[in-house]
Parts: structure tokens; sequence; C-alpha cells
């Protein structure tokens, strides 16, 4: 941001006394017409017609308000020429803000009053309405109730990725591209955007130096515009390691002793068609009905699965709107 110096111009006031208008901060410490001191807290910024410059002014700092009878002095001096009293600790004078004016808001037209006994019937339909809601939200979202469920069923499923070496479509930016890629496309394309200068904003502003007078300045701020900078992007074909298949198992009881299916792998190696196991993914589900008959499904680890029998009883919390079941608290009975 760079400023520029518009020169130092003289405060306006108005004398509360006899309705003079329009004094000079600095030049006026006394209304001209009936000798009342002026108050520093009524001076305000003049508009571009009033604006007096300020020749070869030296400022010394704010005007000192004194203690006894109130009246502005210059930052240098010690005692109040008015009283007498020093100015020792004396408090400086109040700044007035520049505040850019502001277009006042159209008045509303003002609405007609409803009908007596109406309007409070609509609040009360509204009021009911987002009660209504909000107790809805609350249900689906927080609130559990107690419940006891039995356990009719089992299943689990494990699964093996299997992984083939082979071709990828892939893309990079062209100086990025891995060396191994075949099969190259190139395109432009915008890669990112530089900042290119682009003439200036710029407003006055005007500071109250406390003094009576105030200074103005002209601050501007660089404006930009984005320039797109272009690449060269390349789309091409690379032999990587992916999940071409998986062979899966599944049962549909305790009485099933989890397994992983038998596979092959066609070839194995770093070729074109080879592959190689992956990852091994397995759940086991339990299937739970409550004492209005609703249905739920909680997945656990091998272990606990195994130790839930068809046919035991367990308590739990489920939500009160959906029923769905809270799995972390399933317990035997007697257990909470």
């Amino acid at each position: 941001m760079s400023e520029q110096d518009l020169g130092t111009y003289e405060m306006l006031w108005n004398c509360p006394y006899c309705g003079t208008r329009k004094l000079l901060g600095l030049t006026h410490r006394h209304c001209p017409e009936c000798g009342a001191e002026q108050d520093p807290t009524t001076r305000y910024f003049p508009s571009d017609e009033d604006k007096v410059l300020v020749k070869d002014h030296v400022y010394t700092g704010a005007d000192r308000i004194c203690p006894a009878c109130k009246a502005p002095m210059g930052a240098k001096a010690k005692n109040c020429t008015a009283c007498g009293s020093p100015l020792e600790g004396a408090k400086d004078a109040a700044l007035c803000e520049d505040k850019p004016a502001v277009k006042p808001a159209k008045t509303p037209a003002k609405p007609a009053p409803p009908k007596k006994g109406k309007g409070c019937l609509v609040v009360g339909i509204v009021a009911g309405v987002v009660l209504v809601v909000l107790a809805v939200i609350v249900a689906l979202f927080a609130w559990k109730k107690p419940v006891t469920v039995t356990a009719y069923g089992h299943t689990w499923a494990r699964e093996i990725k299997i992984e083939v070496f082979g071709p990828r479509e892939e893309s990079a930016w062209c100086g990025s591209m891995p060396s191994s890629a075949y099969d190259v496309s190139k395109s432009r394309e915008v890669r990112s955007h530089n900042k290119i200068p682009d003439g200036e904003d710029c407003s006055t502003k005007r500071v109250d130096n406390g003094d009576g007078t105030y200074k103005e300045k002209r601050e501007c701020t660089t404006k930009y515009r984005e320039e797109p900078v272009y690449d060269d992007k390349c789309r091409y074909k690379i032999d990587r390691w992916y999940e071409g298949r998986s062979i899966a198992s599944s049962g549909r009881s305790l009485a099933e002793t989890p397994g992983w299916a038998p596979f092959a792998l066609v070839r194995t190696g770093q070729c074109v068609g080879c592959e190689r196991e992956g990852r091994r993914i397995e759940t086991y589900r339990v299937h739970f009905q409550d004492q209005d008959g609703g249905k739920s499904e909680c997945d656990f680890d091998q272990a606990r699965w195994a130790a839930i029998p068809d046919g035991s009883q367990w308590t739990a919390r489920a939500k009160v709107l959906t029923g769905a079941l809270d799995c972390s608290s399933l317990a035997p009975p007697g257990a909470r």
C-alpha cells in the first residue's frame, strides 16, 4: 500500500452558545462572536467546499484537556491559559473518527396490524411446529431406550484381493511423468495462475491530529488480475500392481468354521499379467431381534462373534425413533 500526503487542514466546530457555525478548530480557540470556549469534543471534519489549508503547520501533539476547567490547551503548554491550573497528567483531547457516509436506509412500509386473536394463533402454530421438529431431531440422534434382543443368526464373509501387474491409465504434468510411461499423449492445460499488477484502488483518508487540525492522505493498494500459466499435461499408460479380482468365501451358521477359499495365481513374478496376493478382508455379523420383532445387525471380531450363541438373550440400547441397535452397549442380562 502506498500513501500520499495531501496536506493539513483545520477541523471545524459550532458554538453551542450563540449558534455560530463552521468555526476553525486551530484558529478559533474561542468563538469570535460571543467568546465561548471551544469544546474539542464537538470538532468535525469539513466538507470539501469548507476545507481550510493550514500552511507550514508544526504538529507538536494532540491538545490536552485542562482537568480544572476542561479547556483545550496545546500539547506543549504546562499550565492552562484559561484558569492557570497545571496540566500535568492531563488527558489528550478525544479524536474524531472519519466515517464514510452511509446512505440512509429506506423506511419500510409499516405492515398492517394483524387481526385480533389471529396473531397469537399463528405464533402458537409456528412454535408448535418448531418444537415438533426439534423433538424429532433429538429423538433421531440422541434418545435411546433399553431393549432386550435375541441372537437368531450368524453370517461371516472372507475375501482375498488378488493384485495383477499390468497397464493402467494415468496422467501427470509431463515434467514429473514416470520414465516407464508409454503410449503418451500431450495437451496444453492451465497449471496455475500468476498475479499481474493491474492498476490501483485509491481512497482519501482523513486523520484527526487532535490539535484542531487533521491530515488528509491518499491511500492506494495495487489491484491484480490473474493470468493463467500453461504447461504440458501428459496422459499415458504405465504397468503397476492393482486389485484385479478377489476370492470370496462365506457362511451362514456358527456351525461352519470360517475359512479362506483356496486359490491359485495365474503367474507370479514381475511380468505383465503376473499376480500376487493382496489384502485379506473378513466380516463376522450377528443378527438380533428385539421383543417387538425389530431386527438389527452387529459386526464383531471373530472371537466375540463365536461367543454369542443363537437363541441367547442380551440387553442393549436402541435409538427411540429408528430402533437401530447400539452394538457397543450389548451386554448379558443383569450385567447393568
